[in-house]
């Protein structure tokens, strides 16, 4: 088997639970790979903020994959980056409105609402080190370098319907997935994890099976089609099954630990 060199997680029900919680056998396991010289990578929907947040929780000094794959940064540079089409943007914008969704835009790392809807804000940054600005109409901000914006849909029903029209409407144009229950994020075409790892291997001149990846959601797809083990935690959707190789249950079951020891530290 390849040695790996790159272990690239999402976060949120991957790593940790969503309230935030993790065990201790996966903080050890962490500290263990690093200790081999593996790098990990945290590949996450959050903003850099946020992402920033958890590294420094895992103790990573690696470059981030924020904004569903957007973004691939430091504290300090832009490595890569692919942001939505400023009219795309605007009509996106325009179209969550008329459907009176809950809508977030992100720019230049500060995330912005024109709805302070407290219970869901409070449910989106607690627990993840995000802060919010609220402004009363986003036609105050410029729609310039926006890697994202997110709608939170509690309704199934709806989520659903819109991701459908959105996706038909916008093929080839933008990446529109469902993240956690609530979210569909929405990104440039060429912005995915998968994207963003690919831009990792030739970074750092690895192939594909010198790479596992670990996720939990729709949003993670492209993260575990473009590594050389791809493993599912928790409640994955049937299609982030059909691509992955392994699947574990939740956070607090330690079983993506035990596949971290197998595959990475041989134990």
């Amino acid at each position: 088997m390849t040695k790996i060199k790159l272990w690239i997680s999402d976060i949120d029900g991957t790593l940790i639970n969503y309230d935030g919680s993790y065990t201790n056998e996966m903080m050890s396991t962490i500290e263990k790979v690093k200790n081999k010289g593996v790098k990990i990578v945290i590949a996450t929907g959050r903003m850099f903020m946020g992402a920033e947040y958890a590294a420094k929780k895992f103790n990573l000094n690696t470059p981030v994959v924020c904004y569903q794959g957007a973004v691939v940064r430091t504290k300090n540079e832009i490595l890569w980056q692919a942001t939505i089409n400023n009219n795309i943007a605007t009509e996106i914008v325009d179209y969550l409105r008329k459907k009176n969704i809950h809508t977030h835009i992100y720019n230049d790392d500060t995330l912005y609402v024109e709805d302070d809807n407290k219970r869901i804000m409070d449910e989106y940054c607690n627990g993840r080190g995000t802060t919010y600005k609220y402004i009363k109409s986003f036609n105050e901000l410029s729609f310039k370098n926006i890697p994202k914006i997110l709608g939170v849909i509690e309704n199934d029903v709806e989520m659903q319907k819109i991701k459908k029209e959105l996706k038909e409407k916008y093929k080839g144009i933008l990446t529109i997935v469902q993240s956690a229950k609530n979210y569909l994020e929405i990104t440039d075409i060429k912005a995915s994890k998968g994207s963003a790892l690919n831009f990792l291997k030739k970074y750092w001149n690895l192939s594909d099976d010198e790479v596992i990846a670990s996720g939990d959601q729709d949003n993670d797809i492209e993260l575990l089609k473009n590594a050389g083990i791809g493993i599912s935690v928790g409640n994955s959707s049937p299609e982030l099954l059909k691509v992955a190789q392994y699947h574990c249950k939740d956070v607090n079951s330690n079983e993506l630990v035990k596949y971290i020891e197998e595959f990475i530290l041989c134990e």
